[in-house]
């Protein structure tokens, strides 16, 4: 290997060591998939549209997993999960998740409307709380531990 290859070499070991420390590397791979998932997202809109054939991507959980999205408790765990990742500001995972699950943005922002007026939780609550999915978590340790 002669010095400029080492050079490079040891130049590109250096930014990828820097980029990983400061959390940019992650993002650009976060940002990255996201942006492949939703231009396959957008051309499987596109055949199922002018071809009316069954999106590759869309809708690819499970069968378990469709199940769990079809009831009650399992739309309400989706929304918290989806609530929890626009609060931690996690938008490209977010953009990969809600189309993988066949799941729409608006409707899971119904769910927590539900889940509020049975439950008498405030949805609007002021100050720098957490996601719901935490209360509902230290609702339920409070519970169980007394």
């Amino acid at each position: 290997m002669d010095d400029y290859t080492r050079e490079m070499m040891d130049l590109k070991t250096l930014v990828t060591r820097t980029l990983e420390k400061k959390g940019v590397l992650a993002k650009i791979r976060a940002e990255l998939r996201a942006s492949v998932f939703e231009a396959i997202e957008e051309e499987d809109r596109v055949i199922e549209k002018e071809e009316g054939l069954p999106p590759a991507l869309l809708g690819s959980c499970n069968d378990r997993a469709k199940q769990l999205h079809a009831s009650p408790l399992g739309r309400l765990l989706t929304a918290l999960i989806c609530e929890y990742l626009d609060w931690a500001q996690l938008n490209h995972t977010l953009k990969v998740y809600l189309p993988e699950c066949n799941l729409q943005k608006d409707s899971l922002k119904a769910e927590l409307e539900v889940f509020s007026g049975k439950s008498g939780y405030d949805l609007n609550r002021n100050g720098n709380s957490g996601p719901v999915l935490l209360d509902v978590l230290e609702g339920f340790l409070k519970f169980d531990v007394s």
